[in-house]
């Protein structure tokens, strides 16, 4: 172990340094990505007389999918610009410069400026999150037992900014004392809009300065002591850069599925491989060539890197199940906070975007728990797989706790009818045919799917990581961030479906898609990765 290595070490926690860079930088990009995922669906159906966008539900759910979908579609591309040309540094900090032009960018309000806006973000979110991932792996050995830990202690640092965000941007956007004030003071209706995206302009710039002073205590030990192979090809990331930008625009764009999906999945992998190509007829400098032969970047994947690339690949079409579920949070479960909740608590009526900070406050909460569990049953049950399958189940469960709130909401209104018609309440008490729900409902969801999350997320980037070749250790961690985009986009459809289908459906059919798709990976899958593994998982 080199001087510097050694150096790295935190005495208190065991940790490396780094890691505690890597995770006080992704807490403030996160309360830039969740300050966003918290009003972007509420901003685009709010009238425009109250400052929003005005859309329609199905239009609006065709959008955030959209944008849920490129915010990790193109990872692949992030993850291979860091590996083959820029490293993963010059990579996260080309990142967080896009966000924070992104987030600023939505002070004007025009459709075409939105657009431009969310591309900014989502691209820049491809180049960034891949690789903080992956670079909270490369700080262990593959063998090192810190390595779930960390992860975990990686999503407790995320979910700090994901709690903070809804509650400060919530309050700013959407507060109708706030908005009051501002009125009074001869704001504009979209006035707290505008200081909501620019508060998470401002958190992306801080976790800027931060990686910016402190990039160097962040230690690649899979490099084994040889000096980080120097960025190369600076002029071709130049030109791939704007033909990312436009597919994205494309994606986020076209409301129609089959060219946010299909064509949005054809060209993040179209233009993977382009590159790839270029790189193997050697028309393209790559950070490999440019270090020594024996460099991992060079090295060709082995029988075994093979069978782990086939084990990441399954894990992956399960995640999109988990993520399907979990990712209507931005979408279903916030438009069901602001219009089927009964927000009000002491007379005081609870911004709809807090709801967004329950699960994030779970997570604090429970992380620890979960990192001293995973620590106590390190090498027996249950394996990554289960682990995995757990995560689904604990989705499906979340969302059969939906279905008798949204039945509620069914009977609410003939409930309401029959009392008032036949005079069963005095007039000055009849029932408001506007049916709304406890917020208890709402925090159960949010408690469930974060058993599921703890599960799931940080396990699963630990695994990959951990199978990663380290050849193409942040292209992998793109991979994953590729099955979350997908979830995702299907989760921003799902929500467009609110005003076409009854709740309760919704919730019982998505449920039912993640329960039985847990119970596959659980008694089918997990014995073949087992076997592929060598008999360990």
């Amino acid at each position: 172990m080199s001087a510097e290595m050694t150096a790295n070490q935190s005495v208190p926690s065991g940790q490396p340094k780094g890691l505690w860079v890597l995770i006080f930088t992704e807490t403030f990009e996160r309360f830039s990505h969740y300050g966003m995922r918290g009003l972007l669906i509420l901003y685009l159906t709010t009238p425009v007389a109250l400052g929003g966008m005005g859309l329609t539900v199905a239009k609006a759910g065709a959008i955030f999918g959209g944008y849920l979908l490129s915010i990790y579609l193109f990872g692949l591309s992030g993850g291979q610009i860091a590996d083959k040309f820029l490293g993963p540094k010059r990579t996260i900090f080309l990142g967080g410069t896009f966000i924070a032009i992104g987030q600023i960018m939505l002070q004007i309000k025009a459709m075409d400026w939105l657009y431009l806006s969310l591309v900014l973000i989502s691209i820049g979110t491809c180049l960034l999150k891949p690789n903080i991932s992956a670079s909270v792996g490369k700080l262990y050995a593959k063998d090192d037992k810190r390595r779930d830990g960390a992860f975990t202690m990686e999503y407790m640092g995320i979910n700090i900014g994901a709690t903070i965000a809804p509650f400060i941007c919530g309050y700013l956007a959407t507060q109708s004392s706030f908005q009051t004030w501002l009125a009074s003071h001869g704001y504009s209706a979209g006035a707290g809009w505008s200081l909501a995206f620019g508060v998470s302009g401002v958190g992306m710039l801080m976790s800027l300065v931060n990686f910016l002073l402190r990039r160097r205590l962040i230690v690649d030990v899979t490099l084994e002591g040889e000096p980080e192979p120097k960025p190369r090809g600076y002029w071709f990331v130049a030109l791939l850069i704007p033909v990312l930008l436009a597919m994205c625009w494309m994606v986020i764009a076209s409301h129609q599925w089959y060219v946010q999906l299909l064509a949005g999945a054809l060209a993040s992998f179209g233009a993977m491989f382009a590159v790839q190509f270029l790189v193997n007829k050697g028309l393209v400098p790559t950070r490999s060539t440019a270090s020594s032969a024996g460099n991992a970047e060079s090295q060709n994947f082995t029988k075994e890197d093979k069978r782990r690339l086939l084990v990441v690949g399954m894990m992956l079409c399960f995640s999109m199940t988990f993520w399907f579920v979990f990712q209507q949070a931005g979408g279903t479960l916030n438009l069901f906070a602001r219009d089927y909740t009964d927000r009000v608590l002491f007379g005081w009526e609870i911004p709809a975007p807090w709801f967004q900070s329950v699960n994030a406050l779970f997570i604090v909460a429970l992380g620890p728990i979960f990192v001293k569990l995973w620590s106590l049953r390190q090498g027996k049950w249950p394996s990554s797989p289960i682990k995995f399958a757990l995560g689904i189940m604990f989705a499906a469960l979340g969302f059969f706790w939906m279905v008798p709130a949204a039945l509620q909401l069914e009977s609410a209104p003939w409930m309401a009818f029959l009392k008032n018609a036949v005079g069963l309440l005095p007039d000055t008490q009849q029932l408001d045919f506007a049916p709304k729900v406890g917020m208890y409902w709402l925090i159960g969801v949010y408690f469930i799917h974060t058993l599921g999350e703890l599960c799931l997320s940080p396990v699963g980037m630990s695994y990959v990581s951990k199978l990663a070749p380290k050849q193409i250790g942040s292209q992998l961690m793109g991979a994953w961030f590729f099955a979350t985009g997908c979830g995702s986009y299907l989760a921003g459809k799902a929500a467009g479906m609110m005003d076409s289908v009854p709740l309760w459906q919704l919730f019982l059919v998505c449920g039912a898609i993640a329960m039985v798709m847990s119970f596959i990976l659980w008694f089918l899958v997990s014995r073949l990765i087992y076997r592929l593994m060598g008999g360990h998982s």
